[in-house]
């Protein structure tokens, strides 16, 4: 009996369906991974996009009722609630431009990390079927050689992501600076 508990071990084939089965837990956990994180990367978009929109009503009302404290009236007034709502639209922009970027970097991980983990799948099943050490060695190395190829390609994605996301987050600051500038400009020439 423990000879035939041996040669069943030994079996390529139940060695196969043993990769296979493990593969096919492994993508199914990889999928309910893939599920929470999309739950998770809205809900936290939906809060941040949420505090963005609290934190600028309440400043926009501080603005509003410290306008009224020092005494601002008529046309002072209105552009300092001009200035003060183009303020908070550039910090309601820069928001939803970093949950954004939060997003698709987390979008991105784990794209990665499921196509890492399906090459780690045919990997293992490539050394599975190897019948010498020699032909193990050479897989193991060429397996080795493609991971280091594809964690090149998958940190300079993740570098594309981030370079994108600071620009975009520095084009809505720009772009209110200079909405500010221009509001500010008339009031300086009538002075």
């Amino acid at each position: 009996m423990a000879n035939t508990q041996s040669n069943h071990a030994r079996d390529p084939n139940n060695r196969e369906e043993q990769t296979h089965k493990a593969a096919e837990a492994a993508r199914a956990g990889v999928e309910k991974l893939a599920d929470l994180r999309q739950q998770a990367t809205e809900n936290v978009r939906k809060s941040v996009q949420n505090g963005v929109d609290v934190t600028s009503r309440n400043i926009q009302n501080a603005s509003d009722q410290f306008a009224r404290m020092l005494g601002f009236t008529g046309e002072d007034s209105d552009q300092l609630a001009r200035q003060s709502a183009q303020n908070m639209e550039a910090i309601s922009q820069f928001g939803t431009v970093l949950a954004q970027a939060f997003q698709d970097t987390s979008r991105e991980w784990y794209g990665l990390a499921q196509k890492q983990l399906q090459r780690n799948l045919e990997g293992m099943s490539k050394l599975a079927q190897c019948s010498s050490v020699q032909d193990f060695t050479t897989v193991q190395s060429g397996l080795i050689r493609e991971s280091l190829r594809h964690m090149a390609d998958d940190s300079r994605a993740i570098a594309e992501i981030s370079q994108r996301a600071v620009n975009d987050a520095g084009k809505a600051v720009a772009a209110a600076a200079q909405g500010n500038a221009a509001a500010v400009r008339p009031n300086a020439v009538a002075a």
